[in-house]
This record gives structure tokens, C-alpha cells and sequence, in this order.
């Protein structure tokens, strides 16, 4: 689906293109845009149309627009419902392991990505500001009575021996 939606979006947005530029622009392999091109021409989304012996265009059709917008709408309603359970689950944990009156901070330990946006967004919805760490910059966290939390397995395995480390990926 993911797949789908990156060819198309890239041949909406490249009138003139080839299967190698999709490639690199898309990050998939050369193989994969070959035979998604050819199913979604079959399906009717893409039309194939030979200049010469080596020279083909792509062209989105209609029903291609239709789907590559069918498939955003779907990514969104998916992304959607995610953060809504990232949110839901920052919550409960908040209600579970936050000790009002302490000095306990919470910390996002993880790369600066879209997920660590996300639960930025739902702690200051708590009116929570948390301290960001990332990995690759601390070798050891001393953290011991703050509520850590993490997305990323790799992560989570670095902070053995804190007990109050949580992956919000684990609690969705």
C-alpha cells in the first residue's frame, strides 16, 4: 500500500521519469518498481506509453489519482487511530507511574523523529515538559527516579537497570 502510494505520488509529481529514478527517489528496489508499475498498469492506475525501442513514459490516469487519493485518506485514518492509542497510552501511564509532588521528570529517550513529536505533544497536553536524550549522545543515563520513556526496542535495551523504563510501542 505504502509502496503504491510512493510511485504514484512520484509520477504524479514527475511528468517525465524512469523506473531507476523512481527507484532512488523512493527508496525501493529497482525490481519493486518494475513490477508495481506493471500491476498497477494493469489495474489501470498507470498507463505505459512507448516513446521508442528504449524510451517509455508513465502516465497517471484517472483512476490512479483516485486511488493514490483512496490510499492517502487511508494512511491518514490509520496514522490517526496510532496516535490516538500512543496518546491514550501516555495517559494511563502517566496515572500509573507519575508520583505527584516528587521530583520526578519524565524523559524521552530516542532519536528526534516523528514518534518523539507525538508524545512531546501528548506530555504537554499533561502539562508535562520532558527532558530529551538521545542515544547516541549519552552513555549511561542517571535517571533513576524519573519515568523514562522510549519507542525503539534498541533503545529500551540500553537502560537496563532502571526500573521505570517503558516503551510507549509495547503499550499500544
Amino acid at each position: 500500500m505504502e509502496s503504491e502510494y510512493q510511485v504514484l505520488t512520484h509520477l504524479q509529481e514527475n511528468e517525465t521519469t524512469t523506473q531507476r529514478h523512481i527507484s532512488k527517489n523512493t527508496g525501493l528496489s529497482l525490481g519493486a518498481v518494475n513490477l508495481l508499475l506493471k500491476r498497477m498498469a494493469r489495474k489501470g492506475l498507470v498507463k505505459i506509453e512507448k516513446l521508442n525501442s528504449r524510451t517509455v513514459r508513465y502516465i497517471l490516469t484517472p483512476q490512479g489519482m483516485k486511488e493514490k487519493t483512496r490510499l492517502a485518506y487511508s494512511f491518514v485514518r490509520s496514522s490517526y487511530r496510532q496516535i490516538s492509542k500512543i496518546n491514550r497510552a501516555v495517559e494511563t501511564l502517566l496515572n500509573e507511574q507519575y508520583r505527584p509532588g516528587s521530583n520526578d521528570q519524565v524523559v524521552l529517550y530516542g532519536p528526534a523523529d516523528e514518534v518523539e513529536q507525538i508524545l512531546i505533544t501528548a506530555l504537554q497536553c499533561h502539562s508535562f515538559k520532558p527532558l530529551i536524550r538521545r542515544p547516541e549522545k549519552d552513555d549511561y543515563l542517571t535517571y533513576s527516579n524519573h519515568l523514562i520513556l522510549t519507542w525503539r526496542y534498541e533503545d529500551e535495551e540500553q537502560l537496563p537497570g532502571h526500573g521505570r523504563v517503558f516503551n510507549i510501542m509495547k503499550l499500544i
